[in-house]
């Protein structure tokens, strides 16, 4: 069992965490006690999860940053993705059928996480507490998330050209903000990631859009300049 300031510490972090909607900070101390969950240190360099390992725990980030790896034939070292404060891991492998880590999961710097073991979130505890119910129907709306988000990236990654995916990219945020002037919610490198190009491709991109007049960039800020020849990017 956690001690009473480490739980409150934990709490602190986590309550704001998309697990833990409609679910009271009380009920999540609750739920740590009945989970068995742990608070695990790591040192810089060290790694949670190697590559091939079956996964059957979940985690949350509490302190510091973890990094998804992948190891080239070559010996190269490339980030996959970057995890932080508050930020789940695990949760789409402990349920799949095919458990496999695909990366080695390395802690950058020192980092803090709180583990949970997988049978918190498919089995009802003995006293069917409403707020595990509300804790099992969280996880199938983050993995929910997780397959809505890959099903609009492949949309997104099926444009033959960059300057399409581009187009698709923004298209569908002027479809939800309803409006031709709008901020990207990502940082340009993250942006980079998802459209599956290196940074400099992806300026050079932007760049020549603007000088051809379909959009005008400032820094996150994007405003549609020509509708029209940018749906035909799109297509």
């Amino acid at each position: 069992m956690l001690p009473g300031d480490i739980m409150d510490e934990i709490v602190k972090v986590i309550k704001n965490n998309q697990l833990f909607d409609n679910i009271s900070e009380s009920e999540i101390k609750q739920i740590l006690k009945c989970s068995r969950a742990l608070v695990v240190d790591f040192t810089d360099n060290q790694i949670l999860f190697h590559k091939g390992d079956a996964i059957k725990k979940i985690g949350i980030v509490i302190e510091g940053q973890l990094n998804l790896i992948s190891q080239k034939y070559n010996g190269a070292r490339v980030i996959v993705a970057t995890l932080e404060q508050n930020d789940l891991f695990g949760e789409a492998l402990a349920f799949s059928s095919c458990n496999k880590m695909p990366y080695d999961l390395v802690s950058f710097g020192k980092s803090k996480t709180l583990i949970f073991p997988d049978r918190v979130f498919s089995h009802i505890c003995v006293d069917a507490c409403i707020f595990h119910k509300n804790l099992i129907e969280n996880m199938l709306g983050i993995l929910s998330d997780k397959i809505f988000m890959l099903n609009r990236k492949m949309h997104i990654l099926n444009a033959e050209t960059l300057k399409g995916r581009i187009a698709v990219y923004l298209l569908e945020i002027h479809k939800k903000t309803k409006s031709l002037i709008f901020d990207i919610p990502m940082k340009r490198q993250e942006l980079a990631d998802f459209l599956n190009v290196k940074r400099p491709s992806l300026s050079r991109e932007l760049s020549n859009m603007q000088q051809d007049k379909i959009i005008e960039v400032y820094r996150s800020t994007v405003k549609i300049t020509d509708m029209e020849r940018l749906k035909e990017l799109a297509d």
